[in-house]
């Protein structure tokens, strides 16, 4: 019998440009991934455990290379609130502790989560050529894979 993980509704604050291309690197990885998770929640899970998994290293290198992903427009941003499963939102949160104590980088929740989905839409244009198509309209709960 399969077990249900408790999930811990975890609030993040997404600036309109970085909501966009993270719903387009999910659709691209539906297309360039086959390990991609079928829904993006999973795709946000799976982003923030990758990140997470780097190590504190890792991390501060990412910190200090940026990113490709042009985000922060000035554009007013949003809140949102995911259901994170508890073991994701404990690795979380045991890395932003981990880099707090490193480096003295101190991140809240919605930091390291924003942390970890450019890094993954960084990963995910690299997969798609270099290119993100915009996504239009509502995403399906669960869309046909390539």
């Amino acid at each position: 019998m399969e077990t249900v993980e408790d999930t811990i509704s975890t609030g993040a604050y997404w600036d309109p440009d970085l909501w966009e291309l993270a719903r387009a690197a999910y659709v691209a990885d539906l297309d360039n991934d086959p390990n991609a998770p079928g829904a993006f929640i999973g795709w946000i899970h799976q982003a923030i455990e990758l990140h997470a998994a780097l190590g504190v290293d890792d991390r501060a290198r990412l910190r200090t290379e940026g990113s490709s992903s042009v985000v922060g427009a000035g554009r007013r941003g949003f809140n949102r609130h995911h259901p994170l499963r508890a073991s994701t939102r404990s690795a979380l949160e045991q890395a932003i502790v981990e880099d707090r104590r490193a480096g003295g980088v101190v991140l809240s929740r919605s930091a390291f989560l924003r942390e970890a989905v450019v890094a993954a839409v960084d990963a995910a244009r690299g997969r798609a050529g270099g290119e993100l198509t915009p996504i239009l309209g509502r995403l399906p709960n669960h869309p046909v894979r390539s």
